[in-house]
């Protein structure tokens, strides 16, 4: 296994932001022995209150489109969709960063998003 991860955080150690507000995403490599941080992605975000942006939506599915996946505390549909349509998961979470991806390394469905 070796991919890498999208997770929406403000403060680098928990999972604490709705995917089109995050302002950044940490990503990470998820490998046979743990995970890795690899950098830190600035993002502009979709969502202001109720309503979102399409276009920056989609902006933000492409900044981690090298992700197989992105984890958040909450995803709307809309965000699903664009998501999906740039072959990313999306996975809602909340907690630590640590204990979060190392539930998706583990998962026996997670080795299928290779």
């Amino acid at each position: 296994m070796d991919v890498k991860i999208a997770v929406a955080s403000s403060d680098g150690a928990t999972i604490n932001e709705h995917f089109g507000r995050a302002h950044a995403f940490r990503i990470y490599r998820l490998h046979d022995l743990g995970h890795e941080f690899l950098e830190l992605r600035e993002n502009t975000p979709a969502c202001g209150g109720q309503q979102h942006d399409d276009d920056v939506l989609d902006k933000a599915a492409q900044l981690i489109s090298d992700c197989r996946g992105v984890v958040a505390a909450q995803v709307g549909p809309g965000a699903i969709d664009t998501l999906i349509g740039h072959r990313i998961l999306a996975f809602t979470m909340s907690g630590s960063i640590d204990a979060a991806l190392e539930t998706l390394r583990s998962s026996k469905r997670f080795t299928y998003i290779k």
